[in-house]
């Protein structure tokens, strides 16, 4: 049986990582050694699917620069469709900063994505043709709010929508559409901002995807870092805890697990299993240096969640 072709639609750009050499001391010099790569939210779920061995298309913006040229060219080592990426002639290739401390956890994120508001409704409206013969898309809040409305207004019926938050300012964006989405991914701060319920205990978690829910979302999933993660469906309501890992450094921990569970969706898997498929694939990503690990693939993601491979 052949999976379908992803849509995945929003951030493609230049990460930069730099590790802490020591104790991170705010307001001072801090020694640091530095990896540059790829990233962006689409683009990290794009490639995780894409080293899964599904069908992926790529839709984003990026610069007449150096660095538009090398994210381009990654995606197409990768096997994903660019049909969909355009070239700003005002902008440049958006990037983000990462500085993470010894034990690889981010201490500050420094986002340069001023070029993604270019990614408006008259943009994206001549790519909808193309895009609604696509039955599955990811899409993340990086889009301006006008772009993500028309997307999940013109969404065909039997089109199947996940949705990532990116961050709270960016969550602010799926004010009154929650309804078109068919599975909303967010950390706490995010399901606490779009539910309006605090969350500071597990339940309060419940209490969050369960208001999301109720605002229309199909199913909801919340990240929560190390404890992994909570799902709240028609089906599921339960707590999912990732394998053990042995933690590199957490930058595309999320978009793995993203990436993760839309293949597990996709290869007929039920909500429990694509959950933990999903934190396989992030406990492979934190183990790597690369945002997204080079050896990932699906039959080392099914063995590590302890499941069976499906065939037709």
């Amino acid at each position: 049986m052949v999976a379908p072709m992803v849509a995945c639609i929003g951030a493609a750009h230049v990460d930069r990582k730099a590790v802490a050499a020591g104790p991170v001391v705010p307001g001072s010099s801090n020694p640091v050694s530095m990896r540059v790569g790829m990233g962006g939210v689409a683009r990290n779920v794009a490639e995780n699917l894409a080293r899964l061995g599904l069908s992926v298309t790529l839709v984003s913006r990026v610069g007449a620069d150096r660095e538009g040229d090398a994210v381009l060219a990654s995606l197409t080592d990768a096997g994903i469709g660019v049909d969909g990426c355009s070239c700003s002639t005002t902008a440049p290739t958006a990037s983000y900063t990462a500085l993470m401390d010894r034990g690889g956890e981010l201490v500050v994120g420094l986002a340069d994505m001023a070029i993604y508001d270019e990614l408006t409704v008259e943009h994206i409206e001549p790519l909808l043709p193309r895009l609604e013969r696509i039955p599955v898309w990811f899409i993340d809040c990086n889009l301006p709010a006008e772009s993500l409305r028309l997307l999940l207004r013109r969404k065909p019926r039997d089109c199947t929508v996940y949705v990532d938050c990116v961050s709270v300012a960016n969550a602010a964006r799926l004010q009154g559409i929650l309804g078109g989405i068919d599975t909303l991914f967010a950390n706490g701060d995010e399901a606490s901002y779009l539910s309006h319920i605090p969350i500071r205990a597990p339940l309060d978690v419940c209490e969050a995807g369960y208001r999301l829910m109720c605002g229309g979302v199909g199913s909801v999933v919340i990240t929560r870092g190390r404890e992994g993660a909570f799902v709240a469906s028609p089906f599921d309501y339960d707590f999912f805890l990732p394998p053990p890992v042995d933690v590199n450094e957490v930058t595309g921990a999320g978009d793995a697990l993203i990436a993760g569970v839309i293949f597990g969706r996709l290869g007929g898997h039920a909500m429990d299993d694509a959950m933990r498929l999903g934190l396989a694939c992030a406990a492979w990503a934190v183990e790597a240096a690369e945002t997204v690990n080079p050896i990932l693939s699906a039959d080392i993601v099914i063995e590590r969640a302890g499941l069976l491979r499906k065939t037709a």
